[in-house]
C-alpha cells in the first residue's frame, strides 16, 4: 500500500466559501508531499480567431500561479538554518530560530468515497504514477487528512522558506554543505549532518491549507497575499488576476489579454516589447502597459462600455486588437528613426524612448483625445477595418513628425526614468502642439 501522511488541523471561518484549516506539520512529512511551480510565459493568444472563452479558462486552469524562487534567498535562509540549528544544538540562550508566518497549502481534497476504509482500498491498488486527492473527515472543528506521500499539494506561500530547508536536508544528506570556502566542521565544530537533519525533522511549520481550491482560486489567494499584505512583483498580480474574467476585475482581464495578443502576435508591430511576468527582454513591463490600457476601460474611459459587453457573451473587445495593432503601426510608421532596430551592431543600443515607458505611457494616454477627437470629426472608428484606421491615426498625428526628436530623442526633456510625471509632461505637450490641449 502506498505511504500515507496523516495531518489534523482546526477549521477556521473566514470570508471565502471554501473550506480553510489551519495546522502544525512536520518537515518530515512536508518535505514528500510539497510541489514546487513557477509561473512563466507562455504564446497563448486569446485575440486569436475562434479562440472561446472556455478556451482561455481551460488554459489559464493549466497554468501555475508561483513565482519562480530566488537563489540568492533561498540561500540566506539556508545558511539561517544551520545558524539556528547549531545554536540549538550548543544550547545558547539566542536559539530563536523560528518561521512565525504560515507556510500557505492547497490540499485537494477528494469527495468520492464514503469512508476512509473505502479510501484505503482504493489507493492500494492505484499505479505509482496515478493521483487521487486526500481524504478529509470532520469531528466538529477538527479535520482530519489522509495524504498520499506524493508531490501533490501545491505552495501558495513560503516556497522559499520550503526550498531552504529542503536543500540543506539534502545536503546533509550527501555531506556535502559548505559555507563559503569552508566545510561544515570549520565553520561549526559541534554540529554533524546527522544532528541536522534530525533538527529538521523535527521542525513544525505553522501551515494555512487551502481545501479543494482550484488552480484559480489558489492564484487568487497568492496575488492577494504577495500583493495587498506585502511587496511583490506586480506584472506577476497582473498576470494571475488578469487570466481569468471576473465582473469586478473585467478591465484587468481584458487589459492582461490583450497586452499578451500584442506581445505575441506576428502583425503586431510591439511583438516581444513587453517584459510578461515583469521580467526577460523587452522594453516597457507588463504591469505598465496592463495598468496603461485598463485606464481606458475604466468607467470614464473612451471604451468604458467594453468590459460589460465581454462578460455578458459580446463581440466589442474583438476592435481593441484591430485599434491597437493600428495604432502602433501608424506610430512606428510616423516616427521610424525612433523605433527599435530589428538587430543591433555589437555595443549599441536602444537609446530612444519612443517604446520606453514614458514614451509609451505618454502614447497610450493620448488615445483617448484621439479618439474623442476622430468622433467628433464624424468618424465611427469601431466600423474601420485595420488600414483603414492606420491611415486614419497617421492623418491625425502627423503634426507631431516635425517634432519628433524633440518628444523622442535620448537627449530630449523627457528622457530619463520612465515617472508618471515624465510620461504626463509628454502627453501634455502632444496634445497641446496637435492643437486638441490649451498651452499653460
Amino acid at each position: 500500500m502506498n505511504k500515507l501522511i496523516e495531518i489534523k488541523g482546526f477549521m477556521v471561518n473566514q470570508l471565502t466559501y471554501k473550506p480553510i484549516a489551519t495546522s502544525s506539520i512536520r518537515f518530515s512529512d512536508l518535505k514528500h508531499i510539497v510541489k514546487f511551480t513557477a509561473r512563466e510565459p507562455n504564446d497563448f493568444d486569446p485575440f486569436k480567431p475562434n479562440v472561446k472563452l472556455d478556451d482561455i479558462v481551460k488554459k489559464t486552469n493549466e497554468e501555475y500561479f508561483q513565482r519562480l524562487t530566488i537563489e540568492d534567498r533561498v540561500k540566506n535562509i539556508y545558511l539561517y538554518l544551520l545558524d539556528e540549528i547549531n545554536n540549538n544544538v550548543t544550547k545558547k540562550k539566542s536559539a530563536l530560530g523560528s518561521f512565525p508566518t504560515s507556510i500557505i497549502l492547497a490540499i485537494d481534497v477528494t469527495d468520492q468515497f464514503e469512508s476512509k476504509k473505502e479510501y484505503l482500498e482504493s489507493i492500494a491498488k492505484i499505479e505509482s504514477d496515478d493521483y487521487i486527492g486526500a481524504y478529509s473527515s470532520l469531528d466538529e472543528n477538527i479535520i482530519s487528512l489522509s495524504i498520499l506521500r506524493r508531490s501533490n499539494t501545491l505552495i501558495v506561500d513560503g516556497q522559499h522558506r520550503l526550498a531552504a530547508m529542503i536543500k540543506l536536508y539534502e545536503d546533509a544528506s550527501t555531506e556535502t554543505i559548505k559555507i563559503g570556502r569552508h566545510r561544515l566542521n570549520e565553520k561549526y565544530p559541534n554540529l554533524d549532518y546527522q544532528s541536522i537533519k534530525n533538527n529538521l525533522n523535527d521542525f513544525e511549520l505553522n501551515c494555512t491549507l487551502l481545501l479543494g481550491f482550484d488552480i484559480w482560486e489558489q492564484g487568487k489567494v497568492f496575488a492577494d497575499v504577495n500583493f495587498n499584505q506585502k511587496p511583490v512583483n506586480k506584472s506577476l498580480y497582473y498576470d494571475i488576476f488578469g487570466s481569468f474574467p471576473d465582473p469586478d476585475k473585467n478591465d484587468i482581464f481584458l487589459s492582461h489579454m490583450l497586452a499578451k495578443h500584442l506581445n505575441t502576435n506576428d502583425k503586431s508591430v510591439i511583438k516581444g516589447f513587453i517584459k510578461m511576468l515583469g521580467t526577460g527582454k523587452g522594453y516597457f513591463s507588463q504591469a505598465f502597459f496592463v495598468e496603461a490600457i485598463k485606464d481606458h476601460l475604466k468607467p470614464k474611459g473612451i471604451w468604458a462600455d467594453i468590459p460589460l459587453d465581454y462578460i455578458n457573451g459580446g463581440n466589442k473587445h474583438e476592435f481593441l486588437s484591430i485599434f491597437f495593432k493600428a495604432y502602433f503601426s501608424a506610430i512606428k510608421e510616423l516616427f521610424k528613426d525612433y523605433w527599435p532596430k530589428q538587430a543591433y551592431e555589437k555595443g549599441e543600443k536602444y537609446d530612444s524612448i519612443l517604446v520606453k515607458t514614458t514614451g509609451m505611457g505618454a502614447l497610450i494616454k493620448l488615445i483617448n483625445p484621439l479618439c474623442r477627437q476622430l468622433i467628433k470629426e464624424g468618424l465611427n472608428i469601431r466600423t474601420l477595418s485595420e488600414v483603414e484606421l492606420k491611415q486614419v491615426i497617421i492623418t491625425s498625428l502627423n503634426p507631431l513628425k516635425v517634432n519628433a526628436s524633440k518628444y523622442f530623442s535620448k537627449n530630449s526633456e523627457f528622457s530619463g526614468a520612465g515617472s508618471l510625471g515624465l510620461q504626463s509632461k509628454l502627453y501634455e505637450k502632444l496634445g497641446q502642439d496637435l492643437g486638441w490641449f490649451k498651452k499653460a
